[in-house]
């Protein structure tokens, strides 16, 4: 099996969000959001460094408490916190600081705080799949999807429903589809580097169960998520 190499895991946490207004500081079953990522981060022990980038003080002010810990509370630069900044920029600077600390990281991590059900074994897992194809492409985590993707159509003029497969097949005659859930990415480090890209040309996929891949946009689906836990 392939060797990673260091690892870095990244939590991105910016403080500002258009739908639902400080959602990864916001209380999630007696804690703020981005502690489940965290804490899923510590438990899955991997022996990486952690860090927490944001803009925010009070992000940064909670990753302290972890700080015994490792993780590292890293407050990004000011363009780093628009709208407009992506999350392989935010990767590249957090790799670009930690070279000038003196680590060299091969392999970075992903893990969005708005995902808190994704767990510690469902950051290994993702791991054990990039490592067995050979650290080469990047490894996305998916669900399943409720239903065929042959049943999702458009809205045409007059309220005409358009390109929705009417053959009557059952969902279960349907070949299996899944989706991106945004809750782990493994990646190179160079490849983010060189290219500015999280990813390769082919992706591996690492499957979660749909329960825990629930990704918090909305605040219905902050309760949704508490209702579960």
């Amino acid at each position: 099996m392939a060797d990673t190499g260091d690892i870095l895991i990244v939590i991105p946490a910016r403080g500002g969000s258009k739908r639902l207004p400080r959602k990864n500081v916001l209380p999630l079953a007696g804690k703020p959001l981005i502690c489940w990522t965290i804490e899923a981060a510590l438990e899955a022990r991997l022996n990486a460094r952690i860090m927490v980038s944001s803009d925010d003080e009070e992000v940064l002010t909670i990753a302290q408490r972890y700080q015994s810990e490792g993780v590292i509370a890293y407050k990004r630069p000011d363009e780093l916190a628009s709208d407009t900044a992506s999350t392989a920029d935010v990767l590249i600077d957090a790799v670009k600081v930690e070279q000038a600390a003196g680590h060299d990281p091969k392999t970075i991590v992903l893990l969005q705080p708005t995902s808190p059900l994704r767990n510690a074994e469902d950051i290994r897992a993702a791991l054990d799949v990039y490592r067995k194809g050979g650290c080469e492409d990047t490894v996305v985590t998916v669900c399943e999807v409720d239903h065929p993707t042959a049943w999702v159509g458009t809205i045409g003029e007059g309220s005409r429903l358009e390109g929705i497969d009417l053959s009557g097949k059952r969902s279960q005659d349907y070949p299996k589809e899944y989706r991106l859930n945004g809750a782990v990415y493994v990646v190179q480090s160079h490849l983010v580097l060189n290219s500015g890209s999280l990813f390769t040309e082919c992706l591996n996929a690492s499957v979660m169960p749909r329960l825990r891949s629930q990704d918090i946009d909305e605040l219905a689906d902050l309760r949704f998520c508490e209702s579960l836990i």
